[in-house]
């Protein structure tokens, strides 16, 4: 067992700036991006055509088995799931995240479209993390 003599000069000096250094590492880390919050919005791109919408959301991580696709009224559709955190499948032993940028959780995204939507003939189709919803215009 090693005991530190506080008349050492050196041993305390070394501890000193050992810590000095620890304070200096964690001072410089970034944790930008970190969301307290339940949820988060996943991106999304709307195209429209003269007969339909296209929508495309951008869910990579996810099954298509957990995601939601529901209309709340003629003109709104709202898409949920939820994504877990992903982790390396090594990973083993204490570990500390350095960055955490990518959303986990559950999500909701409601979408206006300000006229009625057809949500019964809906083509629905997940492709590489992006999942896609073509809903057809009421009365086209």
């Amino acid at each position: 067992m090693h005991t530190l003599n506080l008349a050492q000069g050196d041993d305390v000096r070394s501890w000193q700036r050992r810590i000095q250094d620890i304070m200096d590492e964690m001072r410089n880390r970034s944790f930008c991006g970190y969301r307290p919050t339940a949820s988060w919005l996943p991106n999304i791109n709307i195209y429209e055509s003269r007969a339909a919408y296209q929508i495309c959301v951008e869910l990579a991580g996810l099954e298509r088995e957990t995601v939601t696709i529901e209309c709340t009224d003629p003109q709104h559709v709202a898409i949920s799931g939820e994504r877990v955190r992903p982790s390396p499948p090594d990973l083993e032993g204490p570990y500390s995240f350095e960055l955490m940028e990518i959303d986990e959780g559950p999500f909701r995204r409601v979408i206006d479209f300000g006229e009625p939507v057809d949500v019964d003939p809906a083509d629905v189709h997940y492709d590489n993390g992006y999942l896609w919803v073509v809903l057809r215009k009421v009365g086209r």
